[in-house]
């Protein structure tokens, strides 16, 4: 009679929850993250990213700086959460980013004409919306160089 050979058990592989805010480290990692966060279009998904980006930045300080409470920080900007557009503003503004409103029609004035587009500064053709954090001109469709 064969005596049952032992079968090594597989090591366990360790995952852990994916947390963006390790990633959020500098500004132009914070504004490709909102970039691609608004590409998306849903404004839950942006209203959290929105928050990943505080919490990165130290949720207490945020809440601080723009008068509101840490926990309906929190609420607000998670994926159940509906901030209005004066909690988004004031939540950007202690992040130090700005955004910039443009043009969707392809008529827009930039698209057409290269000369001008690069005598305004901007730095990107996007026709949603242009970001930019703090003094730094910052995005992930930079294309040439940058005044």
């Amino acid at each position: 009679m064969r005596t049952p050979r032992s079968r090594a058990t597989p090591a366990k592989t360790k995952t852990r929850r994916w947390d963006p805010t390790e990633y959020l480290e500098d500004p132009e990692d914070v504004v490709a993250y909102l970039e691609a966060a608004f590409e998306d279009g849903d404004s839950s998904l942006i209203a959290a990213a929105l928050g990943d980006v505080a919490k990165s930045k130290g949720m207490t300080k945020v809440a601080s700086e723009t008068g509101l409470g840490r926990e309906s920080l929190y609420k607000a900007l998670s994926l159940d959460g509906n901030p209005g557009l004066a909690t988004v503003l004031k939540v950007l503004r202690a992040l130090g980013i700005q955004l910039y409103p443009s043009a969707t029609s392809r008529a827009h004035p930039l698209r057409n004409n290269p000369e001008l587009f690069w005598d305004t500064g901007f730095a990107s053709l996007r026709s949603d919306l242009f970001v930019f954090a703090g003094e730094h001109e910052t995005s992930s469709v930079i294309r040439g160089s940058s005044r």
